[in-house]
């Protein structure tokens, strides 16, 4: 789950596809390429259309450009990252990422985009972070998401997460309670599916135990606050760089999706 985007190539534009079998085609109102006749009923034609897409021109389904962005936490802390760097210097990237799938860059924006992309990309200096990391190999196991309020974890009786004060564990009550907290702890699985967590006193919750996917189960845990760079989020700015250039090239809106 994440945002993903594409840019359409200017072979239907420019005549330079394979005639389409079946009609009307053009842009819907939303700017996909796509058969304009009602779904219901048209079961037939939409399969044919959409055949006819995925060959009509040497571009696989008339896309220029196709990018997986991100998920949508990595989303989340570049619009986290943007704000913090100032949005008056990243005026059109804090406005045309979205929040939803859905939606469109124009072109003329995605010039402005490629700009404030090469600016923000070779910042020496953004913003200060807040990530829970396994003390033995520092791998990263949670990072603060404002949005999510540092949430990352979800339970039927608890939600955990990490935030400027450190990790924690809430139960589901309203308002919720906490039932740890600790910026550095210790972290033992019991049978179950209970976690013992240790810091000067020991807590036993019920959930999963943190960062048990990716990597060995870590044993002891601290919350670290890092400076990050332009560099930190070439994860997110690398394809966005390839969607703007080929909205530029191709005069084509970057369609989020």
């Amino acid at each position: 789950m994440g945002l993903d985007a594409f840019v359409y190539c200017r072979c239907w534009q420019d005549g330079l596809a394979t005639p389409c079998p079946i009609g009307p085609a053009g842009y819907d109102e939303d700017g996909y390429l796509a058969l304009l006749q009602p779904w219901k009923g048209n079961q037939a034609a939409h399969d044919a259309f959409g055949t006819w897409l995925a060959e009509a021109c040497p571009h696989e389904l008339m896309e220029q450009a196709s990018e997986h962005v991100s998920n949508w936490a990595g989303v989340r802390l570049f619009q986290q990252a943007l704000r913090a760097a100032g949005a008056e210097r990243f005026p059109t990237l804090a406005t045309a990422m979205p929040d939803a799938n859905g939606g469109s860059l124009p072109a003329d924006r995605a010039a402005v985009a490629l700009a404030e992309l090469d600016a923000f990309a070779h910042t020496a200096r953004i913003a200060d972070e807040v990530e829970l990391i396994d003390e033995a190999t520092g791998r990263v196991l949670m990072q603060y998401v404002e949005v999510y309020h540092g949430v990352f974890m979800f339970g039927p009786a608890f939600q955990a997460g990490v935030d400027r004060d450190g990790f924690f564990v809430l139960d589901r009550a309203d308002p919720p309670v906490t039932l740890f907290r600790a910026t550095r702890f210790s972290q033992r699985p019991l049978p179950g599916d209970r976690v013992e967590f240790t810091a000067g006193g020991r807590t036993v919750v019920a959930m999963r135990p943190v960062g048990e996917h990716g990597g060995p189960l870590p044993e002891r845990l601290a919350v670290r606050t890092r400076s990050r760079s332009g560099d930190d989020f070439a994860y997110i700015v690398e394809p966005l760089l390839r969607l703007c250039a080929a909205s530029v090239a191709t005069g084509n809106p970057v369609m989020w999706c």
